[in-house]
């Protein structure tokens, strides 16, 4: 075979394997486009820096990683409010805008398009989700993150169990939206919307936090827990129903554990909040805390839900296990795939060459299939 022909069979290999990976991109699930409303890009920093938040004689009321603007605010765990008037460098400068009044533990009004989702249900359901699967706690999980697997997922998993045990059905989706970076809001919007199918009651994104350790330490009864922080998209139409809903949390969870919510985050931004009117993003601890302390913190946050969602607290928990969102691992499974055929096309290939026709290379793969029919039609014999 002259060196031409084996440039031009080359030529064709690597054209084929390039035509596949070409064809696995373009039917790989397209990441839904967030509506007009969706979140802008930058939601963290990303330096390995935080935000000290102060008020106007320069004490810190609260610490976040989160990406803060100019008429952002904070609401302190005793329910003082502060706006942000300027950020320079690591500090974030509020005025004061006044004591909030402690919100009312009801129901959403019946008109509203949510309570139509909720009418369909027997029993209250809740949505639990994760944006950024990544997170992990560094004392516990050994690292900060952990591609796809990230110890968030186990302090979900404790959310839920103790939400049914409550008796709610709970859709607890562990599907990853990795990478952590400006897009992964637009990945997680997805299934969102997958969630908000169930008619929940409420839609909850479960976070942490990057800051130290002792903005969420805290200790309650003897324990050591997290404390959880709400954080209200001030950026889309859902704000202002949002924020009452988070009001009405920390109210509920004040009641049974003073100690327990670190406060409100109003953010210039939407988080997806804007696909309806209970959608929240918590955080659970920061990266510096100990996994375990925040499980036991978002379990505490758990037991206040009942009286923020019309719910009686006092029923039995339920025998059967309540459904779970598939896993949704579609993506190995294609990536695999398109590697076996990706194989198969360099195998033909190879066979081309040594055969030096078409027909030639079939007509080997068509005597190695033979082969294998033929030997386990040997060994049926035997056996028999």
């Amino acid at each position: 075979m002259n060196r031409m022909k084996q440039r031009k069979i080359s030529f064709l290999i690597i054209f084929f394997a390039v035509l596949i990976l070409s064809v696995a991109g373009a039917v790989s699930e397209p990441v839904q486009p967030a509506s007009p409303a969706a979140s802008p890009a930058e939601t963290e920093r990303s330096d390995g820096g935080y935000y000290m938040i102060v008020d106007e004689q320069k004490k810190p009321i609260d610490y976040t990683a989160r990406i803060l603007h100019k008429g952002d605010q904070f609401i302190t765990a005793k329910n003082m409010r502060y706006e942000i008037t300027s950020i320079k460098g690591d500090y974030a400068y509020t005025r004061l805008l006044g004591k909030e009044a402690e919100a009312k533990t009801t129901s959403l009004p019946s008109e509203s398009i949510w309570s139509q989702l909720i009418a369909r249900n027997d029993k209250p359901t809740i949505g639990v989700y994760h944006t950024h699967s990544d997170e992990s706690y560094v004392p516990s999980d050994g690292a900060e993150s952990i591609y796809g697997h990230g110890g968030i997922f186990k302090v979900g998993n404790v959310f839920t169990k103790k939400l049914r045990q409550i008796d709610f059905t709970v859709f607890h989706s562990r599907k990853p939206h990795d990478p952590h970076d400006v897009n992964a809001y637009y990945r997680s919007r997805r299934t969102a919307v997958q969630l908000l199918k169930k008619g929940p009651l409420a839609l909850f994104d479960v976070h942490r936090d990057a800051v130290p350790p002792e903005v969420y330490a805290t200790n309650v009864d003897g324990e050591d827990i997290t404390r959880v922080k709400f954080v209200v998209g001030r950026t889309n139409p859902n704000y202002q129903a949002n924020l009452e809903f988070a009001k009405q949390l920390k109210a509920a969870v004040d009641e049974k554990n003073p100690d327990v919510v670190q406060g409100i985050l109003l953010a210039k931004s939407d988080y997806n909040q804007d696909l309806g009117p209970r959608c929240m993003l918590i955080e659970v601890g920061a990266h510096t805390n100990y996994r375990e302390a925040a499980q036991r913190g978002v379990a505490l946050f758990a037991e206040a839900l009942p009286a923020v969602l019309g719910v009686s607290s006092t029923k039995t928990p339920s025998q059967s296990p309540a459904p779970e969102t598939p896993q949704e691992s579609s993506g190995p499974w294609k990536a695999a795939f398109w590697l076996i055929l990706l194989a198969a096309a360099v195998l033909f290939g190879y066979l081309y060459i040594n055969t030096g026709s078409v027909e030639g290379a079939m007509g080997r793969i068509r005597d190695f299939f033979s082969r294998i029919k033929s030997f386990s039609w040997n060994e049926r014999i035997k056996r028999k």
